[in-house]
């Protein structure tokens, strides 16, 4: 016995709120849908987590271990080359780099110098920033004086780069202005530039035409 078919009639109105019903529960659907991969994916991503971790953290502990022991190795050479080359009690050395005989294998070892200053740094910039812009006369010099003053741009870090400050430097002598000199000297008594970590790089050459290649001792770096 087959089933009768009842056609309902829907005015203009009613047919609009039914689509906008059937509408509304499809989102509502694709929405619960979104959710229930959004849980899936993030089991995965637990899944493989705490492995990768693991595993990431025995490479760090290996790495550590590796930089220490050739730091260990390095010192006793190092020490060795101050007492050949004489340079006992002279300024400590910032890095040292050593290289076999073949000069294809390169090390060295040391820190790298981050540029940083002490707070009378901000009257020594004020100095120099109220010298500058007192020659501002016209556009073209205000143009000028715009690109000397670049050189008193921060980096990231909030501090001078030193470089800028030495032709900074070179300016000011130029100008024989005493206002002009004194802020780069108030800059430069100012400057305490601090020693980044203890660093080791490798590098090696099969042919000249390669040139050196580093090794990636940083996963950063694969």
């Amino acid at each position: 016995m087959s089933e009768e078919k009842t056609m309902v009639a829907m005015t203009e109105e009613e047919k609009a709120k039914f689509e906008a019903f059937k509408a509304e529960q499809e989102r509502q659907a694709r929405m619960l849908s979104r959710r229930e991969q959004r849980k899936q994916l993030q089991a995965m991503t637990d899944d493989v987590m705490e492995e990768a971790v693991q595993e990431l953290q025995s490479c760090n502990a290996k790495l550590a271990e590796c930089k220490k022991k050739i730091i260990d190795t390095f010192s006793t050479l190092m020490e060795l080359r101050k007492e050949v080359n004489e340079s006992e009690g002279k300024k400590e050395q910032d890095s040292f780099m050593f290289t076999n005989s073949e000069g294809t294998q390169r090390i060295r070892i040391g820190y790298n110098m981050n540029d940083n200053y002490l707070c009378q740094v901000e009257e020594g910039i004020a100095k120099v920033k109220d010298y500058l812009q007192s020659l501002a006369k016209d556009e073209q010099s205000e143009e000028l004086i715009g690109l000397v003053l670049r050189l008193l741009a921060r980096d990231q870090k909030g501090n001078l780069k030193a470089s800028r400050v030495i032709q900074l430097g070179q300016i000011a002598e130029k100008s024989g202005n005493e206002e002009f000199m004194e802020g780069i000297r108030i800059i430069r008594e100012a400057y305490r530039p601090t020693r980044s970590r203890l660093f080791v790089r490798c590098s090696t050459k099969t042919s000249d035409e390669k040139g050196w290649e580093d090794l990636a001792l940083s996963l950063s770096e694969v």
